[in-house]
Parts: structure tokens; C-alpha cells; sequence
């Protein structure tokens, strides 16, 4: 048997969510986060969209004037920490929302650790445009549908480790920092980092891509760590660079 075969057959044994056991509502959570408490929690599931975008420090940080009307931005901010561990997320979880009527988009920013390991998300995950001052780590975690990290902004750098992607990961012009970590993560869909920017380097080793690898014009530095990725689907690494460098060209040189 492949080492493929097997990390797949594992990680359809960690989605189911065994556990979970305590049932915790997602308004308790943005209640904690009004009261600008430290969120903690360990084995629940959260029940109920988490939206992080319509916090009570939510302020109008843009507008835009198109021929018939206007359309806003609107930024909120989760001050303190937040982490869990081992918690399942029935429900969406948005930290950037885009209302069609209006046109107008919210987005969530995090000013403290934004920890989120050993979990899986059952349904969207949406971290568009989000800012994270501090630690993001999402190790071990699943995500059963889309995860959108589209123009996500990373001050250290974060760890998507053994992260399992069911369907589309999005992390296209997103701008990641020095030693981000991506190892033996298993990408099942479409992951799309067109455009993505890792000047500090970056790690994919061990890392699997069963569909589309689109690194179509992302910009790299060394050190670059891909021992024994693997692209089992189709890759795209038109006009990628390493340090300045043809993709190409950096992996002749390597050899």
C-alpha cells in the first residue's frame, strides 16, 4: 500500500468528529467575544453560524461609488485570543461576508491568536481579506467544504500542518510570512495560490495535492521545502518564481 493510500484511509477515520462532546451555541461565542473575553474551548460543537463579521466594534472602514450607489466595507475585530481544540464547526464559519443586496462586505480581523487545532469544519470556511496579527494555526484540522483564505494577511507565520482540505482551498494573492508551514497537508480539490507571495519561504513536505496545484505567478524565497511533495492531479506553475528565479530553472538547479 502507498503512502498515499494510507494518509488518505487516516484521514477519513480523523473527519469523523468522535470527540466532540459537549454542544455549545455559536452566539455564546461572539456573547464572549463582545464582552472582550479570552475564548477557550476544547471538545464541543459548535452549533449555529460563528459569524465573526458582525461583532459590536464593527466600524465602516471603505466605501466604493459605482454609476447607481455605494457599497461599504465594514471591519470587526477579535481583540483577544481565541483557540480551539478538538471542536467540530457544524455550521459556517465567517470571518468575511458579502452581502448581495446591499453589496456591501464584512470582514473579521484578529489582533490575538486565532488557534484552531484538531478541528473540523463541516461547512463553508471563510477568512477573505482577514488580517492575523499574531499566531493562526489551524494544524490538523479538516474542512469538509471550501476553505476561502482569498487576500488573507499573515504577520507570523501560520500552520496549515496536516491540514486536510475535502473541496476547494482558496488562498490566491494571500501574503505569507517567513517559515509557513504547510507540511503533509492533503489537498483533495483544488488548491489555488495564484498569485500567493511567501517571501520568507516556505514548507510543503511530505505535502499531497490529488487535484489542480495552482501556483500560477506566486512569487517564493528560499528556503523552499518540498521533499516528497506530491501532485497527484494537474499543476500550474506558469510564471512562478523562486528568488527571482523560473520555477524550472530552481528545480534543474536543485538537482
Amino acid at each position: 500500500m502507498t503512502r498515499f493510500s494510507i494518509l488518505m484511509i487516516l484521514t477519513t477515520l480523523v473527519t469523523a468528529p468522535a470527540f466532540a462532546q459537549k454542544t455549545v451555541e455559536a452566539q455564546e461565542i461572539i456573547d464572549q467575544i463582545n464582552q472582550g473575553k479570552a475564548v477557550y474551548y476544547e471538545k464541543v460543537t459548535v452549533r449555529g453560524t460563528l459569524d465573526l463579521t458582525d461583532l459590536d466594534n464593527k466600524e465602516k472602514s471603505g466605501s466604493n461609488w459605482g454609476f447607481f450607489s455605494s457599497n461599504d466595507t465594514y471591519e470587526s475585530e477579535v481583540e483577544q485570543p481565541i483557540t480551539f481544540i478538538h471542536c467540530v464547526f457544524q455550521d459556517d464559519v465567517l470571518a468575511y461576508h458579502h452581502n448581495d443586496r446591499s453589496d456591501d462586505t464584512f470582514v473579521a480581523n484578529f489582533a490575538g491568536n486565532a488557534i484552531f487545532q484538531d478541528c473540523v469544519f463541516e461547512q463553508a470556511s471563510e477568512f477573505k481579506y482577514s488580517e492575523f496579527s499574531e499566531e493562526a494555526v489551524f494544524q490538523s484540522c479538516v474542512f469538509q467544504e471550501d476553505a476561502n483564505f482569498k487576500y488573507a494577511e499573515f504577520a507570523e507565520a501560520p500552520n496549515f500542518g496536516q491540514v486536510v482540505f475535502e473541496s476547494d482551498a482558496n488562498f490566491k494573492y494571500a501574503e505569507f510570512p517567513e517559515n509557513t508551514n504547510f507540511a503533509e497537508a492533503i489537498f483533495k480539490s483544488e488548491a489555488n495560490f495564484k498569485y500567493a507571495d511567501f517571501p520568507g519561504g516556505a514548507v510543503f513536505e511530505n505535502t499531497i495535492f490529488v487535484g489542480l496545484a495552482n501556483f500560477k505567478y506566486s512569487k517564493f524565497s528560499t528556503p523552499l521545502n518540498m521533499n516528497n511533495v506530491a501532485f497527484n492531479g494537474s499543476e500550474d506553475f506558469k510564471y512562478t518564481e523562486v528568488d527571482g528565479e523560473d520555477f524550472t530553472g530552481y528545480l534543474l538547479h536543485r538537482k
